[in-house]
């Protein structure tokens, strides 16, 4: 179902709807990750995954790409989201250290990163593109210096032909050093959030200069991902986005964030509005 609704409006990198879990409960099948007291919590050294073909995320690539086969669908991309080391680690440590000293141990999170490595390189070797996702960076989950190190590592071990993703969202304004931090990650695409009152604000900071000196393409999230928005304002939003980066400088087009908390004739009516809004747009910049 969750692929039938993205191809009906018209999207054209699509993903499973990650229908198993939330974007932490999938990575317990990790050794070293587990539960404690019904929580997330570490309960052992961190290590990669030994069957990757049973993960989750792996086989719920497969079937996406399989059943876009079977439907004899052609130039629609699949996508799959994994979450960072940054917002895992955090999440899972605030639960249980196990053998990490602190919640601030780089150990903890490049044992993480080392870990999603395999997974990742497995993805890009079926044929799917890669979206980090990392809401815990504007979170203030570890200070930009510190998940910098992280980051630059995790994503300086990824091989992949495809175009690597980062996803963060929320306001990057209101944590110091953390938009420079992002644009000097080994990523191609930035996917950032504009459409929230506080998101609005990163409007402020991108510019074309800093993406095109940094090899960075923009990932605009320029509709809400939890209400309805009227076309003509995600339309105006967008224009304004493009002014600021290029129009050769945006690379997807896409909502806020996901719409797991969202009720899905919302989502239907989302997606049915940033359709309108991305055909006109489109059809504006090729005039």
């Amino acid at each position: 179902m969750a692929v039938d609704l993205q191809l009906k409006y018209g999207i054209q990198v699509v993903t499973d709807g990650e229908q198993r879990g939330n974007i932490i409960d999938y990575f317990e099948q990790i050794p070293g990750l587990g539960r404690r007291f019904g929580r997330p919590a570490i309960i052992g050294k961190i290590k990669p995954v030994e069957d990757l073909d049973n993960f989750p995320k792996i086989s719920d690539c497969r079937k996406v790409l399989e059943y876009l086969e079977s439907l004899g669908v052609r130039g629609v991309e699949v996508k799959v989201t994994v979450t960072g080391p940054i917002t895992l680690g955090f999440t899972y440590g605030m639960g249980g250290l196990g053998p990490y000293s602190s919640i601030l141990d780089e150990r903890l999170y490049l044992d993480l990163a080392y870990a999603l490595n395999p997974l990742i390189e497995k993805a890009v070797k079926i044929g799917c593109y890669i979206q980090v996702d990392e809401p815990g960076l504007a979170g203030r989950f570890l200070p930009p210096g510190i998940a910098g190190r992280i980051l630059d590592e995790f994503f300086g071990s990824i091989k992949s032909k495809k175009e690597v993703i980062l996803h963060v969202c929320g306001s990057l304004s209101d944590i110091p050093n953390l938009y420079d931090m992002l644009l000097k990650l080994q990523v191609d695409v930035l996917s950032l959030a504009f459409s929230g009152r506080r998101e609005e604000t990163n409007l402020q900071m991108i510019s074309r200069e800093a993406f095109e000196e940094h090899g960075k393409k923009l990932g605009a999230g320029f509709i809400s991902n939890t209400e309805v928005e009227p076309v003509e304002r995600t339309l105006r939003r967008l224009r304004v986005i493009s002014d600021k980066v290029g129009i050769e400088n945006i690379a997807y087009l896409h909502p806020d964030c996901g719409f797991r908390g969202t009720p899905l004739d919302i989502v239907k009516d989302i997606l049915k509005n940033m359709k309108e809004a991305s055909s006109i747009f489109l059809s504006e910049v090729a005039e």
